[in-house]
């Protein structure tokens, strides 16, 4: 029903946000983390998606396309409502989620309060194939305003290294589960991050 709404950011909560558009104050539940982003009074565009049931309306907003599109395919597995997608979001981003669901990594997902072992093993299974690896580095780099060859964020830097690991003729679900298995911290050089996934997938 409503694409998107752009308008300036009249309230922020712990689960919503109230984007006020010509005079309409439309009451929108984001992630924790894109609620983090909003500033009051500026002005936002908000990429929604529109609940009806017989408990009423709510409208769901995310401050990217891709976020809404990882939505709306959790949503399509059955047992996952737009809560419980929500809820996943708000722990993990859409390219973190999209690396986990590729490498099978069910500890991720469960970290979502209210997802449990079964949950999301199925979001995997329903998922893993829906999902494209190449796909996800190109969004994230997009989304950075960075090429292939700039490592300034963390997020580069992984999709630089899964890059480096398939060059070197890892499979992409090896590759992601050996990225998921190394601890990063702040500061970890790409070099670094590369050579903690090889040890990874030596062992």
């Amino acid at each position: 029903m409503y694409a998107y709404i752009e308008g300036v950011v009249a309230e922020i909560s712990e689960k919503y946000a109230v984007i006020d558009n010509h005079g309409i104050g439309y009451e929108i539940y984001m992630p924790s983390g894109d609620l983090g982003r909003l500033v009051h009074n500026e002005t936002v565009k908000v990429y929604t998606y529109y609940q009806s049931n017989d408990n009423g309306t709510l409208l769901f907003g995310f401050l990217s396309r891709e976020t809404k599109r990882i939505f709306t395919l959790l949503i399509s597995v059955n047992g996952v409502g737009p809560k419980g997608a929500l809820a996943i979001l708000s722990v993990l981003s859409a390219e973190d989620l999209t690396y986990a669901i590729l490498g099978e990594n069910v500890k991720a997902i469960t970290s979502a309060p209210g997802i449990g072992n079964k949950a999301a093993q199925k979001i995997i299974v329903e998922l893993k194939d829906k999902l494209d690896l190449a796909e996800a580095v190109e969004n994230t780099l997009n989304a950075s305003n960075q090429t292939a060859t700039d490592a300034s964020s963390l997020g580069a830097m992984k999709n630089n290294v899964l890059l480096g690991l398939s060059a070197l003729g890892f499979s992409n679900q090896d590759a992601i589960k050996a990225l998921n298995a190394v601890e990063v911290s702040d500061d970890i050089s790409e070099e670094a991050l590369l050579k903690e996934a090889l040890n990874k997938l030596k062992r």
